[in-house]
C-alpha cells in the first residue's frame, strides 16, 4: 500500500525580520521589538519591550539542531552515555527550514504530500508582551503578515502556514480572525491554557468563535514555551518572587503545570463551558501537546457535574450530550511518536488522531516518515486516515 502523508505538525524556522518587517509606527517609535548584538560580537538576542528573551538560546536559529537529535540523546541516555550534549553537534541553517520552495523539494523527497507548519520562536512570544496588550497584538499582527509573505496560509495547496492570534481583547482577536480568513487562512492556533483571567469557553469570547463556527477554519492549540500566566500562576503558589525560581522548581512545575495538563484544562473547559453547543461546527485539535492527558480528561469530563446528576450547567443552558461524547465529537489529537498511537485511537476513534513529526525540532522525528514506526498493530485503512486523511478532511471541510 502506497501512503500519502498529511503531516499535521511541521515547523519553519522564523527570519529576524518576522516581527520587525511590518512594525507599527508605535512599536518602531518605542523600539518595542529588537535585536541586540552581544559584546562578543557573535551571540544575537531578541528584545520585547524592556526583556531579553531567553526560552530560545539562539533565536537567530544558526547554527540549529538537526531534526530528531533528541532521539539520538535519548539512546545515549538508555546505554548509560554522557548527556551533556542534548542537541548534538549543531549546523548551519537549512534552506528548507526558511525558503518554501526549497522545502517543497524537501517534502517530495520525504515522501510528504501537504503540512501544517507552525511557529518556532512564534509560540513563545505572547508571555514576554501580555501586559502590553497592543503590542503584544501589533506584534502577532506583524508576525502573520511575514509569515503570508515568507510561506502563504495555503502555498500551492501542500503548505499551510499557521497564524498565530492570542486570546486577551476579544475585538482585537477577531479583527486578526477577520484579517487571516480574508488572506485565506485555512488554519489558526491559539495558547492553551487561561486566557488572561476567562476561560476559552466564557461567553466574553462568543463573537471570536462564532466567527471560527461560520467560517469553518480549524482551531488549533499548539505546544508552547516561554513566560505565561501558568508560570506566574505557578511561582505565586510554588516559588515566592524572592526565593526565585530553583532546578527543583522548574523540574516540579513541568510536572504539575506542563503542557499536557494546559491541554486537559483548556479543552474540558471548552466541553463543559459549551462552546461546542452554541457553536457545533468548531473543529480543534491539539497539536505537539501528547495525548497522555485524554484518559483523565474523558474520565473528569463525564463526572464534572457531581457524582447523582451529571448534569452539566453553562452559562444558562445544560450539554445536550455526555460531555466525553462531546470531546470525541470535536476534538481531534495529535499524539507524540513514543506514545501509544494504536490505544489512543481506540478510545477516541481512529478519525480524531492525526499524525504530527514536529519536523524539523530536535524533539522530533529524524525524518517525518519515521512516525510510522508507531503505528504498528493498526490495519492499512487506520494507518492512511491518521497520517493523511483526517487532516485532509479537516483541511478541506
Amino acid at each position: 500500500m502506497t501512503l500519502k502523508v498529511f503531516d499535521a505538525d511541521q515547523h519553519y524556522y522564523e527570519a529576524e525580520d518576522c516581527l520587525t518587517r511590518y512594525a507599527t509606527k508605535r512599536m518602531q517609535a518605542m523600539k518595542s521589538v529588537r535585536w541586540l548584538t552581544e559584546a562578543d560580537g557573535k551571540r544575537r538576542r531578541l528584545v520585547i519591550g524592556d526583556r531579553i528573551t531567553t526560552t530560545i538560546g539562539n533565536p537567530t536559529f544558526d547554527p540549529v539542531a538537526a531534526p530528531g537529535a533528541f532521539h539520538e540523546t535519548m539512546k545515549s541516555l538508555k546505554a548509560g552515555e554522557d548527556r551533556t550534549a542534548a542537541y548534538g553537534e549543531l549546523h548551519p541553517i537549512d534552506p528548507c527550514y526558511r525558503d518554501r520552495d526549497v522545502r517543497l523539494k524537501k517534502m517530495d523527497e520525504q515522501g510528504v504530500d501537504r503540512a501544517l507548519l507552525f511557529p518556532t520562536l512564534g509560540v513563545v512570544l505572547e508571555g514576554y508582551a501580555d501586559h502590553d496588550p497592543q503590542l503584544l497584538y501589533d506584534m502577532m499582527h506583524s508576525f502573520n503578515r511575514w509569515l503570508q509573505d515568507d510561506w502563504g496560509f495555503a502555498y500551492k495547496d501542500r503548505i499551510y502556514a499557521v497564524p498565530y492570534i492570542p486570546m486577551l481583547d476579544v475585538e482585537r482577536s477577531v479583527t486578526e480572525l477577520e484579517f487571516l480568513l480574508k488572506e485565506g487562512a485555512r488554519a489558526i492556533t491559539l495558547r492553551p491554557g487561561p486566557c488572561h483571567g476567562r476561560s476559552p469557553g466564557d461567553p466574553y469570547f462568543d463573537p471570536f468563535w462564532a466567527r471560527v463556527n461560520e467560517a469553518g477554519v480549524l482551531a488549533t492549540y499548539h505546544a508552547y514555551d516561554g513566560p505565561s500566566i501558568e508560570q506566574r500562576s505557578f511561582n505565586d503558589k510554588w516559588a515566592a518572587p524572592s526565593m526565585g525560581m530553583r532546578l527543583e522548581d522548574y523540574i516540579f512545575q513541568n510536572a504539575i503545570m506542563g503542557s499536557d495538563v494546559q491541554a486537559m484544562n483548556t479543552f474540558v473547559a471548552l466541553v463543559l463551558h459549551n462552546v461546542f453547543g452554541r457553536f457545533p461546527n468548531i473543529r480543534v485539535a491539539a497539536i505537539e501537546l501528547g495525548s497522555g492527558w485524554v484518559p483523565f480528561a474523558l474520565s473528569r469530563l463525564d463526572h464534572a457535574g457531581g457524582m447523582l446528576s451529571r448534569r452539566i450547567m453553562a452559562f444558562g443552558d445544560v450539554l445536550s450530550d455526555a460531555p466525553a461524547e462531546i470531546f470525541k465529537r470535536h476534538i481531534w489529537v495529535s499524539p507524540w511518536p513514543e506514545e501509544n498511537v494504536p490505544a489512543l485511537a481506540g478510545m477516541i476513534g481512529v478519525d480524531k488522531v492525526l499524525m504530527g513529526s514536529d519536523w524539523p525540532h530536535a524533539e522530533g522525528n529524524a525524518t517525518p516518515r519515521d512516525y510510522l514506526d508507531g503505528l504498528a498493530g493498526l490495519d492499512d485503512a487506520s494507518v492512511q486516515r491518521i497520517v493523511h486523511d483526517n487532516t485532509a478532511d479537516l483541511m478541506m471541510a
